[in-house]
């Protein structure tokens, strides 16, 4: 087993150093936007996963069963991952080579959120401000990520790993080149945040580029 863990700890950090170079050394221009930026998102880290919390209304006029499931949220922390990595309940060396190199498919991971500042308390997390066009772009790229059933219905992968939680099947293939950090970075620049979905391997590149964003929230009239 050893020899397994380290080739994994030594491709992680490849990729953490890789992803640190890039986001710092990379030019990126800011896209513009005109329109009020007051519906405000979050990306939170947790330690190699970078994932969202949004405010669930868009996310629930495109997937009503979410509403039915978390009929209490305000809000939705929404991450993508390998199915076995991330439902696992203990850690491998040989699920994570097996998720980077030959993942048996993917998982949606949601869990409603109805009292935001408490669920973001102590947590690695960097928040922004979208316009409503970006945020329902999000919330489309978000929900074309669920897998569907016959019925056009999510597809239930079992309970979810912490809170009100629930896991779903998705679309996409996890790699070691397409990984949950990749796809938060592709949600993230669908908003029109300036970043790199193809080099934001890790979680501290997608938190460092929303960190950096100029896209601050407007305040209510």
């Amino acid at each position: 087993m050893f020899p397994y863990f380290k080739r994994v700890v030594v491709v992680l950090f490849t990729l953490l150093v890789l992803g640190w170079l890039i986001h710092f050394l990379w030019p990126q221009a800011e896209r513009p936007m005109t329109a009020p930026a007051n519906v405000k998102v979050h990306i939170i880290g947790n330690g190699w996963h970078a994932g969202l919390l949004v405010p669930a209304a868009a996310i629930n006029a495109r997937l009503p069963t979410l509403k039915q499931r978390f009929p209490a949220a305000t809000h939705y922390e929404i991450g993508w991952g390998d199915v076995g990595f991330y439902r696992a309940k203990t850690v491998t060396a040989g699920l994570a080579m097996q998720a980077m190199f030959a993942s048996q498919g993917s998982v949606m991971h949601v869990v409603g959120v109805a009292d935001v500042p408490r669920f973001l308390k102590g947590s690695d997390s960097a928040s922004l401000c979208v316009d409503d066009a970006a945020y329902q772009r999000m919330a489309s790229l978000v929900a074309d990520s669920f897998a569907r059933s016959a019925q056009g219905q999510p597809e239930d992968a079992g309970p979810g790993i912490y809170g009100d939680s629930q896991f779903y099947i998705a679309n996409g293939r996890y790699s070691a080149l397409h990984t949950c950090n990749r796809w938060t970075a592709s949600v993230l620049e669908a908003a029109g945040i300036s970043i790199s979905p193809r080099i934001s391997l890790t979680a501290s590149s997608v938190l460092g580029a929303a960190r950096s964003s100029t896209m601050a929230c407007t305040p209510s009239p």
